[in-house]
């Protein structure tokens, strides 16, 4: 079985993905730019978002079992999304802290 190697470009590469599949555009401009891919492990895909409509959208149950749909085609299997929500500020400057 082929190991894959996750990086900061694979989890772009995966959202971009994710993005295009979303055909509801208020949700689709909404997370645009405002998620981030924290961690991906076998079967579940971690977020931050550090926007306040994104958090709405997500808290939305039923937006957030479409998201879910639409990353299990990307991951072409199920995965259960948790999602994070951050303060831009504290966001950013965490990063900083990292560099």
């Amino acid at each position: 079985m082929e190991e894959i190697t996750w990086n900061e470009q694979t989890f772009e590469n995966i959202l971009t993905q994710l993005i295009e599949k979303i055909d509801k555009p208020s949700i689709k401009n909404s997370l645009k730019d405002t998620l981030i891919i924290n961690r991906i492990t076998s079967d579940t895909v971690e977020m931050i978002t550090i926007s306040k409509v994104a958090q709405l959208i997500f808290s939305n149950k039923e937006h957030m079992r479409y998201i879910e749909e639409k990353m299990n085609e990307v991951m072409q299997k199920p995965v259960a999304l948790y999602i994070t929500f951050e303060n831009k500020d504290k966001y950013f400057a965490r990063k900083l802290e990292n560099l």
